[in-house]
């Protein structure tokens, strides 16, 4: 079950329309527009909800109604005391595990997201939920939409993201800088996060850590229903179909003596913000998103069986100002561009318990990502739409990825476990700004780790990794060590050592771009990054029966990067740029998280201190190969039982980010720094009767659009040195859910 993409064009005095029609993740049409005094759109989504949207091209307007076949549009969650359904180290993880398990005996450290959290939150996007997290960053590219995040002061390439364990597929390939933003927020039950290398589990790009997303399951007998409706502004930007948030979403799922089924389907448009921008261009680009999965499983005593399949369909808009004069007909132009992503993935899992110790399980995937960039020219005069053929203007690029992972776990004793496995990728890419043909890298791995207890007190787990590649230089052996040790009953420390490796994307070992502002070339004889990693961690929690819970985690984390990928100029030509293996790097830092829940009061305090890699140093000896910068979070829940009332504020500060830019006169480095900031959102949520819940806040309290650099001068006088964008300011939102569940 693939996607199908069909473009046309049509033609006409008056109108011409696009059209599109999507059938539940098999079909898509698009009709496009050229030339034309009133050019408009329609695109009809039969996913549950039904999608009409009219756009004006001459007007820039865009008109959207919803139909809806179901409750319309909630997406609820269960309003529970606080102190009831507490996160602690008692939950049950399966990040890394051979079995799910609690987090206390888990040898990894493990951060858990709950879905309660999430819609606490009113989030409509994963990246709101993950910004308030210690260690984690996101860098905006603003003319893509697109979001990378930073861990433990590792770029996103460095990251996994997994989908119930399986990786994604985003514009690079196969977990190279994914766009969390593509993710449908209202699927998700939690999400786990372990800082660290995993790569002897989970392979390649697992440098930086794992965050895998942990899809909701009907886990009882009976049929749940669950619909959302959220309303936001952007800035003080708002109005009922063109600005401003307006998210829909719809779900449902079945379950009977161990047969379980359903699916959800969303559609989420943001209209961009105009802000400080002229004329037709918006600093922050108009998306219009449409998300649809499904899934079937079987439980039994010994086998369990489930498929799943996700889909996305979004389009990023980029209007441009009338800036390009012609002379012939003396018209002006607007350049405009339109980002199109489709995806479509496919899941199979399954398990099979032979006796009591023995048991195998099996994981595949198959993914199907498009991502096209699709440029028009808008007159001045007339409105008229065309396609613009200029070199650059359009490419489309498309990745095909293939997953299969295979374990058994063996019970030797009540003290060593065994669990042997298989892992096997094989990626494929093909576009205009790819080598010419069909790329493709395929990657073999045989991985085996172990878990001795030899007392109640003390669990070590080995691991390693045995790797071969058809195309990059991998790393033939990848180890790890993981320690836990329980001080006391209430006091656990964790040590870990492990290789992590980064594997060349497809992009980087065939990208082929040159036009008038690019010379670019890939590298096929490209090595891996590998590092060396050091994590520890000291968990304490204490329980006073009917009062207090206390938790604090205190972590630190060392990485040293070898090999690392970046774009070094050409030996026989300087103009031209190659993807090399062109440096070591390094990051360390600490943390301490600390959360206390008493009654209907939950406060969670964290800090955190982390060095990033100075670039510069290796240009210049005498410059610190480490650069620090601290941040703060803070959580705090209050709930009124009484009124069904839940009222919750987060709060981040993220300090300083200090830098060396080069200043040309000089000729030397010079110190730089960005400005500090402060995040945090406060929410509040009402339940109304029995299943419907109402939520408003405010998100972006402090009004947060953009950072400003400062480079030191002379005499220490601050220059300002530019600014990168953050966030939209402050906004303001409300919403309505339902979440209605019948046992049987």
């Amino acid at each position: 079950m693939g996607m199908m993409f069909l473009k046309c064009t049509v033609f006409m005095e008056e109108t011409t329309f696009i059209m599109e029609l999507s059938w539940d993740l098999s079909c898509h049409f698009h009709i496009s527009h050229f030339e034309t005094n009133f050019p408009f759109a329609m695109r009809i989504m039969m996913r549950c909800t039904t999608t009409f949207a009219l756009r004006n091209f001459k007007k820039m307007k865009r008109w959207i109604c919803i139909v809806t076949f179901s409750a319309i549009a909630f997406k609820g969650w269960a309003q529970e005391d606080t102190l009831k359904k507490n996160v602690d180290l008692n939950e049950v993880v399966v990040t890394g595990q051979y079995q799910p398990q609690t987090l206390k005996k888990s040898v990894y450290q493990v951060k858990v997201i709950s879905g309660e959290r999430i819609a606490q939150q009113g989030a409509t996007r994963l990246q709101d939920v993950l910004s308030n997290e210690l260690n984690i960053r996101f860098r905006q590219d603003m003319a893509t939409g697109g979001a990378d995040i930073t861990l433990n002061g590792l770029s996103g390439q460095n990251v996994k993201v997994l989908i119930d364990g399986l990786p994604m597929v985003g514009r690079q390939g196969t977990s190279n800088e994914i766009n969390i933003n593509q993710i449908d927020i209202q699927t998700i039950e939690r999400i786990e996060i372990v800082e660290g290398p995993m790569s002897v589990i989970y392979g390649a790009d697992a440098l930086g850590g794992v965050i895998n997303i942990i899809t909701k399951k009907k886990k009882t007998n009976g049929l749940s229903v669950n619909a959302r409706i959220h309303e936001e502004t952007i800035g003080s930007e708002y109005s009922v179909f063109k600005q401003g948030i307006h998210n829909q979403s719809a779900g449902v799922a079945y379950r009977y003596k161990g047969w379980e089924m359903g699916g959800q389907a969303g559609y989420n448009y943001f209209g961009g913000w105009k802000d400080t921008a002229q004329d037709r261009e918006l600093i922050w680009h108009r998306k219009d998103q449409i998300t649809a999965s499904a899934f079937l499983g079987y439980h039994a005593a010994r086998f369990n069986i489930r498929y799943r399949i996700d889909g996305l369909d979004e389009i990023i808009y980029n209007p441009g100002n009338f800036l390009y004069r012609q002379q012939a007909s003396g018209d002006t132009l607007a350049y405009d561009a339109e980002y199109l992503s489709n995806r479509v993935m496919h899941q199979l899992q399954a398990g099979y318990t032979a006796h009591e110790r023995l048991s195998f399980q099996a994981q595949a995937a198959y993914s199907d990502y498009n991502r096209q960039v699709y440029g028009t020219t808008v007159s001045k005069q007339t409105g008229s739409v065309r396609y613009n053929n200029a070199e650059g203007a359009n490419a489309q690029v498309n990745f095909k990825g293939f997953t299969f992972r295979g374990t058994a776990l063996y019970t030797i004793s009540k003290q060593f476990t065994l669990q042997p496995g298989v892992d096997i990728n094989m990626e494929s890419g093909s576009g205009e700004r790819l080598s010419t043909g069909k790329n493709s890298v395929n990657d073999y791995a045989f991985f085996v780790t172990s878990e001795w207890a030899p007392t109640e007190k003390l669990r070590v787990r080995p691991g390693v990794r045995f790797i071969k590649n058809s195309v990059y230089d991998a790393p033939p052996v990848i180890p790890s060590l993981n320690v836990k040790y329980a001080i006391r009953e209430n006091l656990d420390v964790r040590l870990s050592y492990a290789n992590g490796f980064r594997a060349p994307s497809i992009r980087e070992l065939y990208f082929n771009f040159f036009d008038a502002n690019h010379q670019i070339l890939g590298n096929p004889d490209l090595k891996a990054e590998v590092s060396n990693s050091f994590n520890a961690s000291l968990n304490w929690k204490k329980m006073v029966p009917g009062k207090v819970v206390y938790t604090t985690v205190l972590s630190g984390f060392y990485n040293k990067v070898e090999n690392l990928i970046y774009y070094a100029p050409s030996v026989s030509d300087p103009n031209i740029f190659i993807l090399s293996n062109v440096s070591d790097s390094k990051t360390a830092g600490t943390s301490i998280q600390t959360m206390a829940k008493y009654n209907r009061l939950n406060v969670g305090v964290g800090a955190s201190y982390t060095g990033f890699y100075n670039a510069a140093a290796e240009d210049d000896k005498s410059l610190p190969e480490l650069q620090w910068t601290t941040e703060v979070n803070t959580t705090i829940g209050y709930n009124i039982p009484k009124h069904g009332i839940d009222i919750h504020l987060f709060y981040k500060f993220t300090g300083k980010q200090p830098f060396y830019a080069y200043d040309a006169p000089s000729q030397k480095y010079v110190e730089a720094s960005f400005d500090n900031f402060h995040l945090a959102d406060l929410t509040a949520s009402k339940k109304i009767g029995k299943y419907l819940v109402f939520n408003l806040g405010v998100r972006n309290l402090f009004d947060v659009t953009r950072v400003n650099s400062f480079t030191n001068g002379a005499g220490g006088i601050h220059t300002s040195a530019g600014s990168k964008n953050l966030a939209t300011g402050r906004s303001f939102f409300g919403g309505l859910a339902l979440n209605l569940d019948i046992k049987k």
